[in-house]
């Protein structure tokens, strides 16, 4: 667990992170959302004391991390960043053995994480380990940040707009296959993001920054239905949160008893993506299907709909 205790960062007059408690449970994604200038990236950048706080302390497993040298600390957490922050002349499995390497990993054991991390992050060994930086995607740039920023398996992950750079399409990508690899290691994560959509679709808790203030924290579906003040209330935006709100939901939720026409639904679609193909298919209802195909009954756009509504 990560624990913030009245953490505090003050510059001259200004206070940009102002007494933050949070804690943080492990195996969990936390995004801390915010506006420019909320304090958000100082906020995470005083876990690893690349920003050293004014007040407050952080605590890794109970431990205070100012106890800590830096640079030993930096070495056991994971830092990914928007521009990945490669070294341009060093090849992709040497960027990725980079922490690994500082730590004095055998050469065998370092070789097979390397390759552990780009199957994992499908970054195929014999076609990119040699590339340079200037030789990849956007895309593959950013999977290649992560992959290094996990290299030495940190317990603890921290990432600071690590999709900013990316075009919509890979970002959604990129997002899913951040969410679909984080539930396969265990790591825990704090991600920072201007955006409200990526902090839903990624978050198990959303912490809201405003003016260096933590003005709410609570998983994302409370966020949507119950905002604590106006502040969030506007950041969450009204046109989109029915819609928002639908991504954290499962189809297999809305499920009724019947028969439907036309393709099946996956019951671990999102309520979002059964509600898209409905519309775009034109039907009322679908069937729906579980992993092994078998028929578990239909969805319908009334129980969507049900389900999208604000919870009293």
């Amino acid at each position: 667990m990560i624990e913030l205790s009245h953490l505090t960062k003050v510059y001259g007059d200004t206070a940009v992170v102002n007494d933050v408690n949070m804690e943080i449970e492990a195996g969990t994604i936390t995004v801390i959302v915010g506006t420019s200038g909320s304090g958000k990236s100082t906020l995470l950048r005083m876990v690893n004391r690349l920003v050293e706080p004014t007040e407050g302390r952080v605590f890794l497993e109970g431990n205070d991390v100012s106890t800590m040298p830096p640079h030993e600390l930096r070495r056991s957490i994971g830092y990914a960043i928007q521009n990945h922050g490669l070294f341009p002349h060093w090849t992709v499995a040497r960027n990725i053995a980079t922490v690994p390497m500082l730590l004095g990993w055998d050469r065998r054991k370092v070789e097979a994480r390397v390759e552990e991390l780009m199957e994992l992050f499908q970054l195929d060994h014999a076609q990119f380990a040699n590339r340079y930086p200037h030789e990849l995607s956007g895309g593959q740039q950013q999977r290649v940040g992560v992959a290094r920023a996990m290299a030495a398996k940190p317990a603890l992950l921290l990432m600071d707009e690590p999709f900013g750079a990316l075009d919509p399409i890979i970002r959604s990508k990129a997002q899913s296959d951040l969410k679909a690899i984080q539930r396969r290691t265990g790591t825990t994560i704090l991600l920072v993001t201007h955006d409200m959509a990526e902090a839903v679709h990624l978050g198990d808790r959303i912490a809201v920054m405003d003016a260096g203030l933590l003005k709410q924290y609570a998983p994302a579906a409370d966020i949507l239905a119950r905002p604590a003040d106006a502040f969030v209330d506007d950041l969450i935006g009204s046109a989109d949160r029915p819609f928002r709100y639908l991504t954290l939901g499962k189809v297999r939720a809305a499920v009724e008893p019947g028969d439907a026409e036309g393709a099946p639904l996956a019951a671990d679609a999102s309520l979002y993506e059964g509600l898209g193909e409905l519309l775009w298919s034109g039907r009322d209802a679908a069937p729906v299907i579980d992993t092994a195909g078998a028929p578990l009954g239909r969805i319908s756009l009334e129980s969507i709909a049900e389900r999208a509504a604000r919870p009293k």
